[in-house]
Order: C-alpha cells, then sequence, then structure tokens
C-alpha cells in the first residue's frame, strides 16, 4: 500500500509527507553568549541574494546580531560588517573567494539533533551546513519521512568520515525498531539540483523520492510499504 500524501487541513500550502534528514551530535567549545558557533572558513563566502549587512564592532557582536534573528544560522565578519544568512536556502548553495570568517550556528545541546535539508513537494530546503559536512564531527544521519496519518519512518545512518552523500550507502545503515533489516538496493544521484533517490527492501516495500522534469520546482516522494 502507497502511503498518500496528504495537506493538514489548515496549513494546506504545507504537505503532511515531508522529509527531513538531520545530523547529531554536533561538538566543539560553546562561545559567544552560550551558543554554539563553529568557523567554517577564511577563503569562502556564501552566495545569498537575501544577506542581511548590520554594523558590528567585533565578531562576538555580529554573533549576537546572528542569534537575533530566528532565521539566523551562518554570519561572516569584516571592518565593522556583519553578514547574515537565513537558516535554510532553496536551491544549491554556492560560495565565492573572500577574505572573511565566516561561522555555523549550531544549538547549544551537544547531543540535539540539527536539521540539514527539508524537502517537500514543492521545496527542497539546504542549510550552509552541507558544504562543510566533511569537516564537521558528525556521529549518526537520521533520514526522517514525517507523515500526517501515521507515524514518521526513521532511517539511521553512520555519519562518521562522511560527506554530503557518502552517508547515504547500506554499509551505514543502522538497524532499528523501525527496519531491522538491510535494504537491498540503495541509490543516490549525488545531484542536490535534481536529488533521485531510493530505498528497496523488497519488490513491494520501497522509498524512492526525486524531483519531476520541467522548469517548476516539483518533487515527489513516494512511499510503499505492502
Amino acid at each position: 500500500m502507497e502511503t498518500p500524501i496528504e495537506h493538514p487541513l489548515v496549513l494546506i500550502l504545507l504537505p503532511a509527507l515531508t522529509l527531513v534528514f538531520f545530523v547529531s551530535p554536533m561538538t566543539g567549545e560553546s562561545m559567544y553568549r552560550g551558543a554554539l558557533f563553529r568557523e567554517t572558513t577564511t577563503s569562502k563566502c556564501l552566495t545569498d541574494q537575501n544577506e542581511t549587512t548590520k554594523n558590528a564592532e567585533s565578531t562576538p557582536e555580529c554573533a549576537a546580531f546572528c542569534m537575533s534573528y530566528d532565521e539566523c544560522q551562518y554570519f561572516s565578519y569584516s571592518n565593522g560588517a556583519c553578514y547574515m544568512h537565513r537558516w535554510f536556502l532553496d536551491g544549491e548553495i554556492e560560495e565565492y573567494d573572500c577574505d572573511r570568517p565566516s561561522y555555523l550556528l549550531f544549538s547549544e545541546s551537544k547531543t540535539e539533533w540539527q536539521k540539514v535539508f527539508e524537502m517537500t513537494e514543492n521545496s527542497f530546503k539546504k542549510s550552509p551546513i552541507y558544504l562543510y559536512w566533511d569537516k564537521l564531527p558528525i556521529e549518526k544521519v537520521e533520514l526522517r519521512l514525517k507523515r500526517e496519518s501515521a507515524e514518521d519512518v526513521l532511517f539511521f545512518f553512520n555519519g562518521t568520515e562522511t560527506n554530503s552523500t557518502s552517508w547515504f550507502q547500506k554499509d551505514k545503515f543502522f538497524p532499528n525498531l523501525s527496519h531491522s533489516m538491510e535494504p537491498l538496493i540503495m541509490t543516490f544521484n549525488a545531484n542536490f539540483s535534481y536529488p533521485n533517490f531510493t530505498i528497496v527492501y523488497t519488490d513491494v516495500v520501497r522509498v524512492e523520492v526525486r524531483r519531476q522534469t520541467g522548469y517548476n520546482e516539483k518533487y515527489e516522494i513516494h512511499m510503499n510499504f505492502g
């Protein structure tokens, strides 16, 4: 039986079936008013048309500005200018060469899951975290299929020594209460512009996700559990 994609009664623009990826835990020293920031690079900055810029006297002040915005997750600072970026961005996230340090904001808790990707029928949003995945001490990856009329379906993977795509493979899979057996087939095209991946257990137990062809951004998310 295929799980249908339904829409909540009130929030009609939000499909009930949503694909969410998490990584956990993020470890590091807590700094700047109790938040956890990790310096990513001093030579790359984000290309973002919705970038917010404020004057700041220091990196800690820039970090405080970032924390004051609910959607800010990434900032860079140089010569009195604070550049802030939203939590999630649409489309592929690109970098350009620059000469200012950049920082990612993580949860204060070192054991709390951190959202990296979120896909619905109409969007595929990404956190800048995925650009630096292989530089972060990621322990586990959770792939969660959220459903309105049934319990969420969870898949867990070993995230150590992986990048933003290499965690999605059979030898990284962790059995759990929902899925105790190893998948027969796992495929991912590693293309964040046109993602396409599958998880197959049997002929009738499978998960398929792909972007539809065409200019408009639409995604198909199918679950079939017999």
